[in-house]
């Protein structure tokens, strides 16, 4: 099963890519293939979707994305993965997250494939979910946040401080230590 695939871009269609690695080139569907640039390397969490006479690979340049792509495919009974690929491709991950904690089964109107009354499945059936899994999420990327910060001879209380005031879809992990740095140099 493949799980993480890297490679360089060779191509871009309307809602895929063309990822070639060691030879091969695979056909990866992704939310906003505009985000990607011909020749160069990404690496994309992957979700294999196997049928009888077919595998189809769907790509997510962030983790927790994929995560929740997962979780929508296992927990919304009648969504596959084509559908909910639709959902990215219409919402952020942060949109979808509002819309489901907020109860808010219109946000989903205009992603193809969704009625109301699957709106209303995914946001009652994700709504204890979503919370559980996003501090999973969180709790991975604060954690080498902690540990990159200690490791720059911060104490754990300046720690502590700042890292309650980093949200974690402002950006990657070295991202968010630069943004953790910014905010203890002003402290002082």
């Amino acid at each position: 099963m493949v799980g993480l695939l890297t490679g360089i871009i060779k191509e871009i269609g309307e809602s895929s890519v063309i990822v070639f690695t060691n030879g091969i080139g695979f056909e990866v569907f992704v939310s906003r293939p505009g985000n990607f640039l011909i020749d160069r390397t990404y690496t994309l969490y992957i979700y294999e979707n196997i049928k009888e006479n077919e595998i189809t690979f769907y790509g997510f340049a962030d983790r927790s994305e994929k995560r929740l792509f997962d979780l929508i495919i296992k927990k919304v009974n009648g969504i596959g993965a084509k559908t909910a690929m639709n959902i990215f491709r219409v919402m952020s991950k942060d949109k979808f997250i509002n819309a489901v904690e907020n109860g808010d089964y219109k946000a989903f109107k205009p992603v193809p494939g969704i009625g109301e009354r699957t709106a209303k499945r995914i946001v009652i059936e994700l709504g204890g979910e979503l919370k559980v899994e996003e501090k999973k999420v969180e709790s991975e990327k604060i954690k080498l946040v902690r540990s990159a910060l200690a490791s720059l001879g911060y104490n754990n209380e300046e720690i502590r401080k700042v890292i309650k005031d980093i949200k974690e879809e402002e950006g990657t992990v070295e991202e968010l230590v630069k943004i953790a740095i910014k905010k203890l140099s002003n402290a002082k």
